[in-house]
């Protein structure tokens, strides 16, 4: 019969992920030894080597469970059939809350998915892209005459833009609230949205100059 795992497996595996993703957000991916992650998560090397077979696993498990958290809540948004505008701002103050409270999964998800092998930075990038998707397909709802359909996915990052590197200045106990900022962007995206797209012939006359 093959050995069962301990019953605090789970558990522990959760653990060294939590803390060796803060290890990835402090000391940058390439900094992060096995050895300088295990005293992260105060384990021996050999303790860590039995939980996963190296930090480019931590890595991809990571950043795969938060990237299909985040297409979960999105989903979650989305069953609940709103109206198009009350639904952006639902999924904008969504991914900004989860942004909050996940930190340094944000920051490992922003700048170490290019470590990856190829297969596990596609898939961790198709998972982005289900997000971006989503997103997207809510600003056609709100607004289906304002964007192109070249434009669309243009508008989308910038929305995103606005929010995904939050965490490089907007402090949870800051003067400004993850709460309130939400509101911030949703008011000056509704507004946006609501005016008219530029005629063609001023898209045209702004190519030329």
């Amino acid at each position: 019969m093959g050995r069962h795992k301990a019953v605090d497996h789970d558990r522990q595996r959760d653990l060294i992920l939590a803390q060796a993703t803060t290890a990835f957000a402090e000391f940058g991916y390439p900094s992060a030894s096995m050895a300088r992650l295990a005293a992260a998560c105060g384990l021996s090397k050999a303790a860590l080597y039995h939980y996963f077979p190296g930090k480019d696993a931590l890595l991809f498990e990571s950043l795969d469970r938060y990237t299909r958290g985040l297409i979960a809540k999105v989903d979650s948004v989305t069953a609940r059939k709103l109206p198009a505008a009350a639904e952006l701002g639902e999924l904008v103050r969504t991914l900004l809350i989860e942004y909050r409270d996940s930190r340094e999964l944000h920051i490992a998800l922003l700048n170490d998915v290019r470590f990856l092998e190829p297969a596990q930075r596609e898939q961790i990038r198709d998972q982005e892209r289900a997000v971006v998707a989503a997103i997207g397909e809510c600003l056609r709802k709100v607004a289906p005459d304002r964007f192109s359909a070249d434009e669309r996915t243009p508008a989308t990052m910038a929305l995103l833009g606005m929010i995904n590197f939050t965490f490089a200045w907007l402090k949870p106990d800051g003067p400004m609230s993850y709460e309130r900022y939400a509101r911030l962007v949703i008011e000056l995206w509704e507004r946006g949205l609501q005016a008219p797209a530029p005629s063609a012939s001023l898209q045209a006359a702004g190519a030329v100059s």
